[in-house]
């Protein structure tokens, strides 16, 4: 609550050796500024997987890996769907838990 996306992604930056990694965790709405954030600050994007509540929902969050000083390309993973239609969790949310 009290630092800004451009804070983190500035100290990530700077704590990371280079090729280092940062993972982060963000809502989809702002990709835009992510990227631009990240590349800003030596950051490059690599890794993206959308997080879906339902599979008939928008995503809701969205998974990122950067490098710092990275080359550019982006890889997308498929999507995360977290639960079926009956609410339970879906088979891939249950083996990410451990629980199968």
């Amino acid at each position: 609550m009290l630092c800004t996306l451009s804070d983190v992604v500035e100290a990530a930056s700077k704590l990371l050796k280079m090729k280092g990694r940062l993972a982060m965790i963000h809502r989809p709405s702002r990709l835009a500024e992510i990227f631009a954030c990240m590349r800003m600050h030596g950051l490059e994007p690599k890794r993206m997987r959308m997080v879906y509540p339902f599979a008939d929902k928008a995503p809701n969050l969205v998974l990122l890996e950067a490098v710092k000083g990275g080359g550019p390309q982006l890889n997308v993973d498929p999507p995360l769907i977290v639960y079926e239609k009956s609410g339970e969790y879906t088979r891939e949310v249950l083996q990410i838990y451990g629980k199968i």
